[in-house]
């Protein structure tokens, strides 16, 4: 049997990157995977995919910043499968700036995205769970969360938000059968940041290297073994974690 046979799992951010990479491994697992993203062209290419590979999926073009777009997300959701067994909160905007000049307009934005969008995905998803005394929640943090960059406070605040609820919602929801957790991953080749690499250049991809302990970045695909094990029933005695995925990263002083 396969880890996430007869399993709902919702992925948010999903039609490119980490999320799709991570939704190509829940429905080669058994899941069926609802991938929620803005980008309707995009997202539907991924669904196109992953039913290609055999897989069970359907998308929703949803803005996680947007509170009346995610009740309606899971609303159909819910009256198509009738329950939601797994969250992914993979979606995220990577905004760098310096404190002193950022604006309140800058802060709400990120933060709109990166916490009150997972905070949407826990609220409209818990319910189901709780229903059925049983569920897994994933939230993808960052090691920025833990680590000092320069010009990346607003997007470590969230990351570092992100890990405080987790823990708090573990153990609050604890004994009704939902376990939490988060992933913080280094670097990944993602199209965000490639993006970073267009805009900061070649000087970009070798301080990425240097900063991880294996000497690289990593590969989307790299975070799908943690994902799963999280989302499956082998992590059934597993919550309130920050598990890193990020090449040692942490173990290195800071370059």
């Amino acid at each position: 049997m396969k880890r996430l046979e007869e399993k709902i799992a919702v992925i948010t951010g999903a039609s490119e990157g980490i999320g799709f990479q991570v939704a190509r491994a829940f429905a080669a697992e058994g899941a069926t995977v609802a991938l929620l993203a803005r980008g309707q062209e995009k997202l539907e290419e991924a669904t196109q995919r992953i039913r290609e590979e055999g897989g069970s999926c359907m998308s929703l073009p949803c803005d996680v910043g947007s509170t009346p777009q995610m009740q309606g997300a899971f609303e159909q959701l819910l009256a198509r499968y009738g329950r939601i067994d797994v969250l992914l909160n993979n979606a995220a905007v990577a905004v760098p700036g310096d404190i002193v000049d950022d604006s309140d307009e800058e802060w709400n934005h990120l933060l709109n995205i990166n916490l009150l969008g997972v905070f949407r995905g826990i609220k409209y998803a818990l319910p189901s769970m709780l229903k059925q005394q049983k569920g897994s929640i994933i939230n993808m943090a960052s090691v920025q969360g833990d680590r000092s960059w320069d010009h990346w406070t607003t997007y470590a605040a969230a990351k570092g938000a992100m890990k405080a609820a987790t823990r708090q919602l573990a153990g609050q929801y604890g004994p009704q059968g939902i376990r939490v957790n988060c992933i913080s991953p280094g670097a990944i080749d993602t199209p965000m940041n490639q993006k970073r690499a267009a805009e900061e250049g070649p000087e970009f991809y070798e301080a990425c290297k240097r900063m991880h302990a294996l000497g690289r970045m990593g590969q989307e695909n790299e975070v799908n073994g943690a994902c799963v094990f999280l989302a499956s029933d082998e992590s059934s005695f597993v919550s309130g974690i920050d598990l890193s995925v990020d090449g040692g990263l942490l173990v290195l002083p800071r370059s």
